[in-house]
């Protein structure tokens, strides 16, 4: 891992994120168009037309830091690399 991100010149959360990204381009690249019945587009439609539910707890989860935020995720591999 190190000599890759030697090579790219990049940190870690960098070349991870980069990545995941990309892998989620490939998934989704043949998936950009479906095709579904206009009763099933209604429905759809419907779904997304309802008002959001406010789920408590995952909005507290979302407003901790991720341990990435405190730059924990090396330093508990045992790497000894700064994030």
């Amino acid at each position: 891992m190190r000599r890759v991100l030697e090579a790219t010149g990049m940190s870690l959360n960098e070349y991870v994120v980069g990545c995941a990204v990309a892998a989620a381009a490939d998934d989704l690249a043949d998936r950009r168009v479906f095709a579904v019945s206009p009763q099933v587009w209604e429905e759809l439609q419907e779904v997304l037309d309802r008002p959001p539910i406010t789920k408590p707890r995952i909005a507290a989860l979302l407003a901790e830091p991720s341990i990435l935020d405190r730059g924990e995720a090396l330093s508990e591999s045992g790497s000894g690399e700064p994030g």
